[in-house]
């Protein structure tokens, strides 16, 4: 099932960030949300996540839904390694994370705990760890930052090619490459959102 966003509505302190926005986001679709900083793409991924509360409108297709997401920053438990930080997820803890650590270049940093790792790799770690729990839907936010081009482009590819058709992804970003490379779809945000 899609997710429909109706006439959502959400303030800070009396700041409108999100203004009346409805949209569908279909399945099997990557959808990119690009703008400047504090538009309110962040606060509209949180929504959709139920991870924040909205001020009024109506979210639907996310009950029941399973979730991946990659938030800002990248919430590696930081006692576990990163192999174990991506098993943490899954409910088969024999489940095998060599698979998604390979595709973001980190299969030899598996027994590495975070602490250990730049932001970089810290950053690939977290997208591994959503990759490997296969959401219905996929939250992006700023997956990229802090990873070079060449195993950006690599990432990019296998989250591609890993979609599967009942599969939607939202991703955030500020940089238009990604956005010409991954969206099936556009939406611009800016700091007056509609």
């Amino acid at each position: 099932m899609s997710v429909e966003i109706r006439n959502l509505n959400k303030s800070y302190n009396g700041l409108q960030v999100v203004n009346n926005y409805s949209f569908l986001f279909e399945d099997g679709k990557i959808y990119c949300l690009f703008g400047p900083s504090g538009c309110g793409k962040t606060t509209l991924l949180h929504i959709i996540a139920g991870i924040l509360p909205y001020d009024s409108g109506i979210v639907l297709g996310v009950e029941n839904k399973k979730i991946s997401m990659v938030f800002q920053e990248d919430r590696l438990l930081p006692w576990l390694t990163a192999e174990d930080n991506i098993k943490f997820v899954m409910a088969e803890r024999t489940f095998d994370s060599t698979k998604y650590l390979r595709s973001v270049g980190l299969e030899e940093f598996k027994h590495y705990f975070p602490r250990h790792l730049s932001g970089g790799m810290k950053r690939r770690v977290a997208l591994a760890r959503a990759m490997a729990f296969n959401g219905q839907l996929i939250l992006l936010d700023e997956p990229f930052k802090g990873i070079d081009d060449t195993l950006k482009m690599g990432i990019m590819n296998d989250i591609m090619e890993q979609k599967r058709n009942d599969q939607t992804i939202i991703l955030t970003t500020h940089n238009l490459d990604e956005v010409r490379y991954m969206a099936d779809e556009i939406l611009y945000f800016d700091t007056n959102i509609k």
